[in-house]
Order: C-alpha cells, then sequence, then structure tokens
C-alpha cells in the first residue's frame, strides 16, 4: 500500500567554523514499501543555500527503532550536498525520540561541513497527520505549489547548476 505525508523539520547547524546558522526541510515522503519512502520539497541550509529543492529517502527500520533520513541537494554554486541523520524511537522517551533529528551535511565526498539538531514542531502535529489522509490535503498542495515554485526561480535565474542530474556527483551506494 503506498503511502505519503508532508513533514518539516527546523533547526541549526554549526560549521566546522563558525556560529550555528538555520536548517530547515519541508518534504513530501511517499512509498512505504518495505520502511521505504521517497523524498521530495524543499531544504534551506544556512550560507550554503538560501532555498532550492531537494530529493532523498526516508527509511523505517523496527529492529532497530531507527527513522533514517538522507535529504540532498545542491549548493549554490552546484555543488551537491547531503543532509542525513537518524531519529531513534523510544518508548522511555517517546516525544523526543520522534520530534529531535541529529543531523550532519557532508558534501559529495563525505566531507563533513556541519553538524546539529532539527526538530518536529508539535503545534504543526495536526496538518502533519492530515497529510496521511486518502486524499492529497492542503499541506501536500501547499508544498508542491512551494516547490515548484522554488524549481522555477532556479530556471529563472542564473546558476552555474546547469542541466545537471540529481544522480551526478554522487558515487553508488
Amino acid at each position: 500500500m503506498k503511502i505519503a505525508f508532508v513533514e518539516t523539520m527546523r533547526g541549526f547547524i554549526t560549521p566546522k567554523s563558525g556560529p550555528s546558522v538555520p536548517v530547515d526541510f519541508n518534504v513530501r515522503a511517499s512509498g512505504g514499501a518495505g520502511g521505504h519512502f521517497t523524498l521530495e520539497g524543499v531544504v534551506h541550509a544556512g550560507p550554503w543555500v538560501d532555498e532550492t529543492t531537494c530529493e532523498g529517502t526516508l527509511d523505517l527500520s523496527v529492529l532497530p527503532a531507527r527513522m533514517k533520513y538522507d535529504v540532498r541537494f545542491k549548493s549554490v554554486e552546484g555543488r551537491p550536498l547531503r543532509l542525513h541523520g537518524a531519529k531513534r524511537p523510544s518508548p522511555l522517551s517517546p516525544v523526543k525520540s520522534m520530534t529531535v533529528l541529529p543531523i550532519e551535511l557532508s558534501d559529495e565526498r563525505g566531507e563533513l561541513l556541519a553538524a546539529g539538531t532539527m526538530t518536529f514542531d508539535l503545534t504543526e502535529l495536526p496538518g502533519f497527520l492530515a497529510s496521511w489522509l486518502p486524499r492529497p490535503s492542503r499541506a501536500h498542495r501547499q508544498l508542491e505549489a512551494r516547490r515548484i515554485a522554488v524549481a522555477r526561480l532556479h530556471l529563472l535565474s542564473p546558476s552555474p547548476r546547469g542541466g545537471e542530474g540529481w544522480g551526478e556527483g554522487w558515487g553508488e551506494g
């Protein structure tokens, strides 16, 4: 059975040198077979990119209990970047373990650029839950409109991205 929902995470990452900077993503997760979801949406990551489209994966596992996020996007210079981390659900701390996501930002070579934490805002829980309904929710429509607007903005502005595909710059595995 195919499942889809919309999730927003926000937080701060600290580069190797310099102060913490804001980071967030708003993604639509779809799929669900075997605990594997594809992600697409928009991301903002401090000085690396103001706002751009992103794609990635969310993998859920029961043993060990884990929700592994991998969000890929390109910097303003066109450099492939990866925001990745995992939630580790725990019955001893259910709210914190489901709303806090320790993250790392790395480049295409795997070099760590920054690390930090993102959180899910519980005031957004009603919209998140509504996005699980079988019909397209307001959250799905708003995210799709935002993703299209961001993609159009990047197509209209001069950019070193050119015609590069998402797969370029990422090794196998």
